[in-house]
């Protein structure tokens, strides 16, 4: 289950890391092996075989990484790295050029809140760029570069080095990640992995009483039919400068979560009649719906569902066919869930046919691919954990009102999406529209 791998991975990851900073590369590798399906792992292996002077593997697993990931600046950055000590400035040149082009108008990546204490800058991969063009010989395009680099604000250091470059460049020496910098776990994923055994520990405590002295504090939950201003809710805009909006701040366990014959026992999982009632009809075929990473989705106001998070996603069955059926379907956010709840309905309209409730199933929600569990017959679904760390996921809004937004853990908060609000208008301008229309026309 999603629990259990996210474990496992923890463990393996914190182990391997240990292995390394004892100085045992090889061990490392060796324990980073058996999770190696991630970009952030791949990295990590390609950093120690590049520091063992394994280029060839180090190159290697930089690929499969940005294969996984071809967002991720840092991977071209460090590949092109290791071109250029092969004697590869063409290739490497490139991956500049590429590193460049995902920073996105940014001067700088700061991945420390990825796991990785590192921040890649503009000035430092057009520097790389430009010196691996001048040993390529490449002198025009390496001045051009230089003007570039140049416009970009520099410190003292990073001019000084500019100069001597230019004098003797071929002694010139790259910028890269440092060495004994690796991915580590995010707050992120150590938070899940709170969140699910708390959610199991408070399961069994419930099942088995104790005597205390002094009553538990529940915590709050994004979930919770309460107040707005109850609610736990992400910075406003104006605060991102100040703060990160991720997982590790928002995810609480969530009440609705019927992981166990105890809870289930007590608890009746949301109706998809009752959301269908709050954000409209599903299964449908996806017309003009987003059926990607980043999206919006809905704060229920009212209803039995007030308070819940709900998201209209696409769902297709998993395969590389371009021409899978796809369908329109609506959930809510459950991250007191270890795991995702497909409604049995939906594998009917894509094709599969009926499939008996708790059957593990593997679906793409909003391109994302999940192992997800039927639900039982007439329940929402509801993506829980398990979603979320297969999209390496987070969430935003800027206040209790507004339309939270479902984006990458990876991207940047300034970059998020918003809901943007129209400017209600009176009745009487709205009537008065009407009648412009139809003198317009």
């Amino acid at each position: 289950m999603a629990v259990e791998q996210l474990k496992l991975e923890m463990h393996s990851w914190q182990a391997a890391l240990k292995a390394y900073d004892a100085g045992d590369f090889n061990e490392a590798l060796q324990l980073f092996e058996p999770i190696a399906d991630t970009a952030k792992i791949l990295v990590n292996t390609a950093l120690i075989h590049s520091q063992l002077g394994n280029r060839a593997l180090a190159h290697e697993n930089f690929t499969r990484a940005i294969e996984l990931d071809k967002y991720l600046a840092i991977a071209y950055f460090q590949r092109g790295v290791c071109s250029f000590y092969a004697g590869e400035y063409v290739a490497a040149a490139k991956d500049f050029s590429d590193a460049q082009i995902m920073m996105r108008t940014n001067a700088e990546i700061n991945y420390d809140i990825l796991g990785l204490n590192y921040k890649l800058k503009l000035r430092e991969i057009l520097f790389n760029k430009w010196l691996t063009l001048l040993a390529a010989g490449n002198k025009g395009e390496a001045s051009s570069v230089l003007q570039n680099l140049r416009e970009e604000p520099a410190s003292s250091e990073l001019e000084d080095l500019i100069l001597q470059t230019e004098e003797r460049p071929e002694q010139g020496v790259p910028f890269s990640v440092p060495v004994g910098t690796l991915y580590r776990p995010s707050a992120a994923r150590l938070q899940l992995l709170y969140s699910a055994e708390l959610n199991q520990s408070s399961i069994h405590s419930e099942s088995t009483p104790v005597q205390t002295t002094r009553p538990r504090r529940r915590l709050p939950s994004l979930c919770t039919a309460s107040s707005d201003t109850a609610s736990i809710i992400s910075p406003s805009i104006k605060e991102h400068r100040k703060y990160r909006t991720s997982m590790s701040s928002t995810i609480k366990p969530s009440p609705i979560s019927d992981d166990s014959p105890v809870v289930g026992a007590i608890f009746s999982a949301p109706k998809r009649a009752e959301l269908n009632r709050v954000v409209g009809n599903d299964m449908t075929a996806p017309l003009n719906d987003i059926d990607s990473i980043p999206c919006a989705g809905a704060r229920i106001s009212h209803g039995h569902l007030l308070g819940l998070m709900a998201w209209r996603f696409v769902v297709r069955l998993d395969g590389s066919s371009p021409g899978l059926p796809s369908v329109v379907t609506n959930f809510i956010l459950d991250t007191g869930s270890k795991d995702t709840y497909v409604p049995a309905e939906v594998l009917v309209s894509l094709g599969r046919g009926r499939v008996e409730p708790g059957t593990e199933v593997t679906v793409r929600i909003q391109g994302i691919k999940v192992k997800c569990l039927v639900a039982e017959s007439g329940d929402a679904g509801r993506v829980g954990i398990s979603f979320m760390t297969a999209g390496d996921l987070t969430y935003y809004f800027d206040s209790p009102r507004t339309a939270p937004i479902l984006y990458y853990g990876s991207e940047r908060p300034a970059h998020v999406p918003r809901t943007i609000y129209l400017p209600r208008r009176s009745w009487l301008a709205r009537i008065l529209s009407l009648f412009t229309r139809s003198s317009a026309a």
